[in-house]
């Protein structure tokens, strides 16, 4: 099996490269990918950049170029939910867009046309993710996580967005770009991610400060996942 994994930035990829190591670098359509094994898998691991339109030619690029089986997103999300603490691991159920707005035309809000309201996660997976957290004492919280190109750091903009998506438990940058492209090619897709701030007013400090806490915590979920994906 070929496994793609995509992490935003440095600090979520970084982590990552231990799990597969040792590793060859190679650069297709001007992306360095690290490829490694882990047990029989061939993985691919590539830090897309910050944003939509990033994590959209990443996700291309492994889907297209890689041919690969599965994607996992492995990342950072700033907090909707009061209950979730720095560290907690969110694997969510549904994933949409809390920048774009068509509902004039009728569409839900955060809806593409031609597109599902909401992307839903390989649910084969994502079951299979729920079963061996319990088996693995891994706790995770399920649920809607949004996605934009913005920072979300203002207590404004949180009462904005769960007016909106009240639903909504995490907010983050890349992921529903992610499931867009994993959607139109058919790809099972698993997103991880852990929570790096609160998306308040301190978020920008205290991101800097938890970003290697949540980046440790997402390795060591993304390993227990590559150990068992033989299995699904």
């Amino acid at each position: 099996m070929k496994i793609g994994i995509i992490g935003a930035i440095s600090q979520e990829t970084e982590v990552l490269k231990k799990i597969i190591h040792p590793y060859v670098e190679k650069i297709i359509a001007n992306y360095k990918i690290y490829i490694g094994k882990f047990k029989k898998n061939d993985i691919f691991l590539i830090k897309s950049g910050v944003g939509k339109v990033s994590a959209s030619i990443a996700t291309m690029v492994l889907v297209n170029l890689c041919q690969i089986d599965i994607i996992i997103n492995s990342g950072s999300a700033g907090s909707l939910n009061s209950k979730l603490k720095i560290g907690d691991i969110i694997i969510p159920e549904k994933t949409c867009y809390y920048d774009v707005d068509l509902t004039n035309f009728g569409y839900f809000q955060g809806q593409i046309p031609k597109y599902p309201k909401k992307f839903i996660i390989n649910k084969k997976i994502y079951n299979f993710c729920k079963k061996n957290s319990y088996k693995y004492e891994l706790k995770f919280t399920k649920g809607l996580i949004i996605s934009g190109d913005s920072f979300i750091r203002e207590n404004s903009r949180i009462k904005i967005l769960k007016k909106i998506f009240p639903s909504a438990i995490a907010v983050e940058m890349e992921s529903t770009a992610i499931a867009q492209v994993c959607y139109k090619f058919n790809t099972p897709l698993i997103v991880i991610k852990s929570i790096s701030d609160a998306s308040d007013n301190n978020a920008t400090f205290n991101f800097k400060k938890n970003i290697s806490i949540a980046s440790c915590q997402l390795s060591e979920f993304v390993k227990i996942i590559l150990e068992n994906l033989i299995n699904i």
